[in-house]
């Protein structure tokens, strides 16, 4: 049976992609800038085509969505909201299932400087299922300073089109900057006083100035900004910080911020190293790659990461690995749901099946305390099998009785 695992691996994903259970998994972004009157939010988001339930209509597939965009204050009164909706009709069903050409809606709010939120809803309109995220603004990463007010860095990437930036600069999440040719590029913005100014901006790795710049400006609005492009090969990333500092009339304010890169591999915030990545592919390393593992060095475990899910990637004409990221999720809720027993996590025979087959069509369960024993029964309609697990001492640790799987 285990020969078969990757093919009933990639058949329950496609399977489960047709349940409808990514409609949280739409991406969001929310970037601030200074207008004339107060400040600018402007909202970006994301909807794949598999965060949708599509139906199939004679020789097409259709599926609707509802996107309602709401900003919300401290005290819980509404600001503003925008609410859009769609149609979409794709060819084939390769296409319902897609992460690719992502549909894009960018809005801009103007609001006063004040603590807020920014709440997504987004409604498949035939499952009737929400996707609900939501964006807080405190006084922590508002913009701040003494004098002038420095905004975040918005740091982009290169991407065809127009998106509210100069063209083809499209706003990514300071959490996951991007680079390209050691390249990082960011728009940094300010509030201040007409007239003249002076800017300072360092980049600073583990604690030393690695990169600085001064700019000598003057703006008749109550704002500026500067696209600043700075080169960062041979620059360490894992502690790296960019400092602004805004001059005038002899006042100066400054504020410093951390940048975290996204990393290719660790894409999902259930990764946490590359030894337990490594380890949760117990399940599906081949024989030859346990063997190859034992032997690399720590410095060589990135590159066998990366190049072993290669070797597993269901479309290659898409950005993402969406086996590698269904793999992941299941470790994750594995973590989360059986970490009981002795043995808990994804190490358990419950997460050992859920991460290999997934969500089970139908459970039965006994729970009668006059047994000696209380058993789950997991079952896979599609794949026609059934799997039971047996609590012997009634401390939730259940193992996996029947059938034998390694």
């Amino acid at each position: 049976m285990k020969k078969n695992i990757l093919i009933i691996l990639f058949i329950t994903l496609v399977g489960a992609q047709g349940i409808n259970s990514n409609i949280n998994s739409y991406k969001t972004n929310v970037v601030l800038r200074p207008s004339e009157n107060s400040m600018e939010v402007i909202t970006f988001v994301e909807i794949f085509n598999r965060n949708l339930q599509f139906l199939k209509k004679d020789n097409y597939f259709e599926s609707s969505y509802n996107l309602n965009i709401s900003l919300i204050s401290e005290d819980g009164s509404k600001i503003d909201e925008k609410s859009f909706s769609e149609t979409i009709v794709v060819e084939n069903f390769s296409q319902t299932v897609s992460r690719a050409n992502p549909i894009q809606v960018i809005t801009a709010f103007e609001i006063p400087l004040k603590e807020f939120s920014v709440n997504f809803s987004l409604k498949d309109m035939d499952t009737k299922l929400i996707g609900k995220k939501q964006k807080k603004f405190t006084k922590k990463n508002l913009p701040s300073g003494n004098y002038s007010k420095i905004f975040d860095p918005i740091f982009v990437k290169n991407k065809k089109g127009s998106w509210e930036f100069a063209l083809n600069k499209y706003p990514t999440n300071i959490n996951q900057v991007e680079v390209k040719n050691n390249i990082l590029e960011f728009y940094q913005y300010f509030a201040l006083d007409k007239g003249n100014y002076f800017l300072d901006i360092s980049l600073i790795s583990d604690k030393k100035t690695v990169w600085n710049k001064s700019f000598e400006g003057q703006t008749d609005k109550n704002y500026d900004y500067k696209f600043l492009q700075i080169p960062i090969e041979n620059v360490e990333t894992s502690d790296l910080r960019v400092k602004i500092q805004v001059s005038q009339d002899g006042n100066v304010s400054s504020k410093s911020f951390p940048i975290e890169f996204k990393n290719d591999y660790l894409m999902l915030s259930s990764i946490k190293n590359i030894d337990s990545a490594l380890n949760q592919m117990n399940y599906i390393l081949k024989i030859e790659e346990r063997k190859e593992l034992r032997e690399l060095k720590s410095s060589e475990k990135e590159k066998f990461f990366k190049k072993v899910w290669a070797k597993r990637d269901p479309d290659v004409t898409t950005k993402e690995n969406e086996l590698m990221i269904e793999y992941y999720k299941r470790v994750a809720f594995a973590e989360e749901n059986f970490s009981r027993g002795s043995s808990g996590g994804w190490r358990s025979d419950m997460g050992m099946i859920y991460i290999l087959f997934g969500r089970p069509d139908d459970i039965s369960r006994s729970m009668n305390p006059q047994q000696s024993y209380n058993y789950e029964t997991w079952y896979y309609f599609q794949i026609n099998e059934e799997f039971r697990f047996v609590d012997d001492f009634g401390f939730g640790d259940y193992r996996l009785r029947t059938p034998f799987v390694y």
